[in-house]
């Protein structure tokens, strides 16, 4: 049994050069640098550009919200399966070459509003989005499914998730930085040439990312031979009944979510605070955006020291812990420096749970694949990017809700204090809530310890998956 384990351990194992790691991580850039131009720019653009009423643009995320109930899982769960295009490419790469393009063109599709009848706004709207999310849920869940196939020792998975990190870290402030340079309040044109320019990027970066999502001869025979042991009864939503039973895989289902909330409400926010928090320009986006992300790059080699250390269930305690306490000082500044040095701590705390995002979420998957005896990455990722997905639901009633209650006036010069602390409340003390609770549910639920990580993953070395 042993020379047969290290038989089949010699046959998973891939040398994974840096510049492979690198091209693999750079999804960490397309991800977020995506994520977060989306999200800071959609529901100011349409409620404070374009005027469409906050309820309409609450709606049309709703619904986009409710399309993602089916199609992020029922997407991992089709590109898990054994085909004979998937036989020669894997099951990963075709489909992130099919939607990696269409996906960027229907964000830019989003800004070139050509309609103004309000209701041909909002169908355009809802359009939009909800194909965007399409082509974005394909190629993110194939990069996502990728990360445990790929990637086999903790070791290997930490070094590219601090890889990865540091390119998503990157992602989020060019997603933030980038934007603002271009976009001047009250003219519609230069938001449509902000997105231009954001989708020129995200292409070349996912050009450079293809060498990394190649999938070796040595992984497809190994998925190959695991697709050919699926029964018939290993439906969708049998394995989706398998998958919400496992309480770490809900643990950071919720945790994730948290992270999803904390993108929606803080960077959608940033317009609104910069606005009339602040009372400045839109290029004053760029030091709170440059602040974040000093901080989060200083975090990322000391997020991978503590890791290796004290484990990701312990970093991810510690890290959901600190960010809801760095929340607390932005209740009350109103000053560009205090923002910028809030900005910063939140980065920094923040890295932990950016860091090990996908070790811990490996951590996951070799527990479920241990008690399934089958893989079907695929099918997890999607389940994690729809509840990921959900924060768009959140974040659109948050923000109706709040700015009709404390009677926000969209485009006007300013605001009455009720609806800046309205402002507050959205950035601030929802996404703190969200991360006390992840702190809980980690410290009192989540159990995979280091040493029941590192038991899980030898088990699965010893039955061949």
């Amino acid at each position: 049994m042993e020379a047969e384990t290290k038989e089949f351990n010699s046959k998973i194992k891939t040398k994974n050069s840096f510049t492979n790691r690198l091209s693999y991580s750079l999804g960490g850039f397309l991800d977020n640098f995506f994520s977060a131009a989306f999200t800071v720019r959609v529901i100011s653009y349409y409620e404070d550009e374009i005027l469409l009423p906050i309820i309409l643009v609450s709606l049309s995320f709703v619904i986009y919200g409710l399309w993602n109930m089916f199609n992020d899982p029922l997407i991992g769960f089709f590109t898990d399966q054994n085909t004979k295009i998937t036989r020669r490419w894997g099951r990963r790469f075709p489909w992130y070459m099919i939607a990696v393009i269409p996906f960027a063109i229907f964000y830019l599709l989003i800004f070139t509003v050509p309609f103004y009848n309000t209701i041909l706004i909002f169908l355009w709207l809802l359009f939009c989005i909800c194909l965007f999310d399409f082509f974005y849920s394909l190629w993110d869940t194939s990069w996502l499914a990728l990360f445990p196939e790929k990637f086999r020792s903790n070791k290997e998975r930490i070094n590219v998730a601090g890889i990865a990190t540091i390119c998503g870290q990157v992602g989020i402030a060019c997603g933030m930085l980038i934007p603002p340079l271009f976009i001047i309040y009250g003219n519609r044109t230069s938001f449509i040439i902000s997105a231009s320019v954001v989708v020129f990027i995200g292409i070349i970066v996912a050009i450079l990312m293809i060498p990394g999502m190649f999938e070796s001869k040595k992984i497809k025979e190994l998925n190959e031979k695991l697709v050919k042991k699926k029964d018939k009864g290993d439906s969708f939503f049998h394995n989706l009944k398998i998958a919400l039973k496992q309480k770490n895989f809900l643990v950071y289902i919720f945790v994730y979510l948290s992270q999803m909330v904390l993108w929606m409400l803080v960077l959608g926010s940033l317009y609104y605070w910069v606005r009339y928090i602040l009372k400045m320009e839109a290029e004053v986006e760029i030091y709170i955006s440059a602040a974040f992300l000093l901080g989060s790059v200083i975090s990322v080699p000391f997020w991978v020291f503590v890791g290796l250390r004290l484990g990701n269930r312990r970093v991810y305690i510690i890290g959901s812990l600190s960010t809801a306490i760095c929340f607390i000082p932005l209740l009350f500044i109103s000053d560009l420096i205090s923002t910028m040095i809030g900005a910063a701590l939140l980065g920094f705390s923040i890295g932990a749970l950016f860091t090990l995002m996908y070790p811990t979420f490996s951590d996951v998957i070799d527990e479920i694949v241990l008690k399934t005896g089958k893989r079907n990455e695929g099918m997890y990722t999607g389940i994690r990017t729809f509840f990921g997905r959900t924060s768009n639901i959140i974040g659109a009633i948050v923000f109706a809700v709040v700015h009709t209650f404390t009677a926000y006036q969209p485009g006007a010069s300013y605001q009455i204090p009720l609806a800046l602390w309205g402002i507050r409340v959205i950035m601030v003390l929802i996404p703190m809530t969200f991360y006390l609770i992840s702190f809980l549910l980690v410290w009192k639920i989540y159990d995979l310890t280091p040493e029941k990580v590192q038991n899980n993953q030898s088990e699965l070395k010893t039955i061949k998956l």
